[in-house]
């Protein structure tokens, strides 16, 4: 539980309210136990309320799903499970060819086990933070003054990026599932490095001067949750 939270309580299921003004829409999901839902600064309780009620009984089965993978130590690949993308959960479908994401769910033929749905989620989420990297991060690189001699995309879990002394950049793949500012935060941290390899006041200053608000970015990126 987050101290100072904002809950909501709909049919008698709990929401944390999670705001951020740079969001667009509103998302539901569970991590360490706790059902959020991740919404605009300028949606009421009472539409908030409203858009939660709607296809209630769809919405917390899945959840439900979703926490007992959680505590089940992984995800099960079937259909209606929710996965991330880009900071939004969608629902797996049951069709046929490889997995494949349409824009509102997940499609791919029935996985043959959960290490072959896992690596096909990870092959997915590779190649779309190398998409997103090759799209957004060279304007970073312009506008910061700073630019890496080569960027590596990795399945790297125990950061979202690093610097090294030699002018590399790793991103992780994981940085397909979190929401755009998020992404943009782990560019901006990594690209300052090359002004201050380490993190002292002189480093967060300058992160601060790209992403004034990088503390409550980097607190979103530590409740954790990004899994596949």
């Amino acid at each position: 539980m987050s101290m100072g939270a904002d809950y909501i309580a709909v049919n008698g299921i709990r929401f944390e309210i999670r705001r951020n003004a740079r969001r667009k829409n509103i998302a539901v999901g569970v991590d360490d136990g706790v059902y959020f839902a991740a919404a605009p600064q300028r949606v009421s309780r009472k539409e908030l309320e409203s858009l939660l009620l709607r296809n209630f009984d769809e919405t917390i089965e899945a959840l439900k799903e979703k926490l007992a993978a959680q505590r089940g130590g992984g995800h099960k690949y079937r259909a209606g499970e929710l996965f991330y993308c880009r900071g939004e959960l969608y629902p797996l479908e049951i069709s046929d060819g490889p997995l494949r994401f349409d824009g509102s769910a997940f499609i791919s033929a029935p996985f043959g086990d959960a290490d072959a749905a896992r690596s096909a989620f990870e092959f997915f989420y590779a190649r779309k933070t190398r998409s997103i990297v090759q799209e957004e991060f060279p304007a970073w690189c312009k506008r910061i003054g700073a630019g890496p001699k080569r960027v590596n995309i990795k399945n790297v879990r125990t950061l979202w990026g690093s610097c090294s002394a030699s002018g590399s950049i790793t991103f992780s793949l994981r940085l397909a599932l979190v929401a755009p500012p998020l992404m943009e935060y782990v560019m901006i941290h990594e690209l300052c490095h090359f002004f201050e390899m380490n993190h002292s006041k002189d480093f967060w200053l300058r992160v601060a001067r790209w992403c004034p608000d990088y503390a409550e970015r980097r607190a979103e990126l530590r409740r954790g949750g990004y899994t596949w």
